[in-house]
């Protein structure tokens, strides 16, 4: 019992489509995974920075860290903290980093990888850069 040569060709085009459908989920899988990867190294830098700038007395925390920009070698991108002593007992204190994915892709909105908050990259409209590694904390005088 043979197979014809339509039948051939529609389990070849069968055969195609799966493995189109495989590779594709796999490359998929590997930007999942660097978007992880890319997360936690920005955390853990955001998380030190926040750590440095608790440790830093209160007088010179304003002076030494509000936008600042910094960086981690580990991965193309950019941090800055920012500072908000609008009650001067009590500081706001966000950290931020944002950072482009090999596709290109920029997480956060720091749209050109700067530190600085440039036109049109204000998504929200809250004066600073924000992304998906960002903390904020509040620190008391007293």
């Amino acid at each position: 019992m043979g197979l014809t040569l339509p039948e051939l060709l529609l389990a070849s085009v069968i055969m195609i489509l799966a493995f189109a459908g495989i590779l594709i989920s796999y490359l998929r899988c590997l930007e999942l995974s660097e978007i992880s990867r890319n997360s936690s190294i920005a955390i853990q830098a955001v998380e030190s920075r926040m750590e440095r700038i608790r440790n830093t007395a209160f007088a010179q925390i304003k002076p030494t860290y509000h936008n600042v920009i910094f960086s981690v070698p580990a991965i193309n991108g950019m941090g800055v903290s920012y500072v908000d002593d609008s009650n001067p007992q009590l500081l706001k204190v966000t950290v931020t980093y944002c950072w482009r994915q090999s596709n290109g892709r920029i997480v956060g909105e720091d749209t050109n990888l700067n530190g600085v908050l440039n036109n049109g990259e204000d998504r929200n409209g809250n004066g600073i850069l924000d992304s998906l590694a960002q903390a904020v904390t509040y620190i008391y005088s007293g």
